[in-house]
């Protein structure tokens, strides 16, 4: 589905065709390791979910160059054995399929760059300008270069909307978000991770959001496009209309 002339929205990525660019955010690679630390033990990595869906996204778009929007591990601290197993090997997997891959930096790749460098891929900070269209993670304030492009594309809100049914069952769907602020085209880009379910932008107030951006710019024009593997991808209206179909608790 096109969510603007020439980009397209599918699974939990989105497709820039004539740049043939391919843009994903927020893994959150070694996160498991992170709750086990605090006695929540998941039973396998979720890694190769992350992988494999990735692989559906290039196998279908076939892109040149892949960004990935920041967030690219979750600890803080120093990188942790998962993390650095896991991102290189994501890296090997990724230049199999493309010949650029570029990554900015979001608010959890702290050391990053050693194990990026082992590699020689480059960490982009805190934003990449490519062809008039702006790649920030979103944990920051935009830039002046933010003002001279088109396109805005961040991530780190890990958007999603909540829904009730008849019987008053709550359904949480991951979602992408456009909408106009200036003079530029602003696109919030979901967690493409299993484990992050995202904030029901749908349910909460602008001054709860995560990031600066969207606490400055964001409004009920703003557009919802539900995009899924397993239920597809699916334009839901504006967020003003979809705030009056959450009944209270």
């Amino acid at each position: 589905m096109e969510i603007y002339p020439g980009i397209i929205i599918k699974d939990l990525g989105l497709f820039i065709s004539k740049l043939k660019l391919l843009v994903i955010s927020d893994l959150h690679i070694g996160y498991e390791e992170a709750l086990a630390e605090q006695g929540i033990h998941l039973p396998k990595s979720q890694y190769p979910e992350i992988k494999k869906m990735i692989k559906n996204l290039l196998e279908y778009f076939d892109p040149k160059e892949i960004v990935i929007n920041g967030d690219v591990k979750h600890e803080f601290g120093s990188a942790t054995r998962q993390e650095w197993i896991e991102v290189l090997d994501l890296i090997d997997f990724l230049k199999e399929y493309v010949e650029e891959i570029v990554v900015v930096r979001g608010n959890h790749d702290n050391f990053l760059i050693p194990i990026l460098k082992k590699k020689e891929v480059k960490l982009y900070d805190p934003f990449y300008l490519r062809d008039n269209i702006y790649f920030i993670h979103g944990h920051k304030e935009l830039t002046i270069e933010a003002f001279n492009s088109k396109i805005i594309i961040i991530g780190h809100e890990h958007p999603a909307i909540s829904l009730r049914d008849e019987l008053g069952i709550k359904y949480k769907f991951k979602c992408f978000l456009k909408g106009d602020i200036n003079r530029q085209t602003l696109i919030v880009l979901p967690s493409i991770s299993p484990l992050m379910p995202g904030s029901s932008i749908n349910e909460i107030n602008r001054n709860k959001f995560l990031s600066p951006i969207l606490h400055k710019y964001f409004s009920d024009e703003f557009e919802v496009y539900v995009s899924d593997p397993e239920i597809g991808t699916y334009f839901f209206g504006k967020i003003g209309m979809l705030k009056t179909l959450i009944v209270e608790e």
